[in-house]
């Protein structure tokens, strides 16, 4: 079972603060929502965008600039931060947008030509919970659509892992001391799960995706899963 907390209680920040805040905890996050943004290469005239976690919008607002003609559901169980994203994405509610008060992990998914995830794919702390999840994102997708995901995904190597959270620390503590900086880092790591970059491609594959690693610095990646055009199909009690 998944328990979703509200992202701002998770984080210990106020919502309004949110979108200055989370900068200061995540390297690159301006560029990683371009790049994710950008690796969905819309085949459809008019797709549709589910937004895993939503949050505040940033991502679904990259992912509605790089594809004008799309619509959009955004996922998530926290009714503050929905009223952020709907106060965000306003202008561009004649395209068909969609905030609802649901959780990704529990509700049914609709059928979509993308699903998006923007650092909230964390909060699903099993192997098993995750693969299912994976396989509910790929059932629901149409063939040839795509998860796109960002989040982080540490190096499994010991060497690697110790250099990427060096880079992660030396990020907090252009904001923070470094007392501070590793108190968020223990803080996050009680509730969140971050695993392997080699272990999250494998659950991918698992589920039944075929995988590439788009971007990738210090800890955090963005992973495009795309559905084949031919899948094998799934037992129902696996989804």
């Amino acid at each position: 079972m998944v328990t979703m907390m509200s992202v701002a209680t998770h984080l210990r920040i106020r919502v309004a603060e949110y979108d200055r805040v989370i900068r200061t905890f995540i390297p690159n996050y301006q560029e990683m929502l371009s790049v994710a943004a950008a690796a969905l290469r819309p085949r459809s005239a008019s797709p549709l965008i589910v937004d895993l976690g939503t949050g505040t919008g940033a991502l679904a607002a990259h992912c509605l600039r790089a594809v004008p003609n799309s619509r959009l559901i955004g996922l998530d169980t926290d009714p503050e931060m929905l009223a952020v994203a709907a106060r965000r994405l306003r202008a561009r509610q004649r395209y068909g947008i969609e905030l609802k008060q649901q959780s990704f992990t529990r509700c049914a998914l609709p059928r979509a030509d993308y699903f998006t995830a923007g650092i909230s794919l964390h909060h699903v702390r099993t192997r098993i919970t995750k693969i299912k999840l994976y396989r509910r994102c790929l059932h629901a997708l149409c063939a040839g659509g795509a998860l796109v995901s960002i989040d982080c995904m540490p190096p499994s190597q010991l060497d690697l892992y110790a250099q990427a959270k060096r880079a992660w620390i030396r990020h907090l503590e252009r904001t923070y001391s470094t007392q501070n900086a590793r108190a968020h880092l223990a803080a996050w790591a009680k509730e969140d799960r971050y695993f392997p970059l080699d272990q999250e491609l494998d659950m991918l594959h698992t589920a039944g995706f075929r995988v590439e690693v788009v971007w990738r610095r210090g800890p955090f990646a963005v992973v495009r899963a795309e559905k084949p055009r031919t899948s094998r199909a799934m037992p129902a009690a696996l989804l």
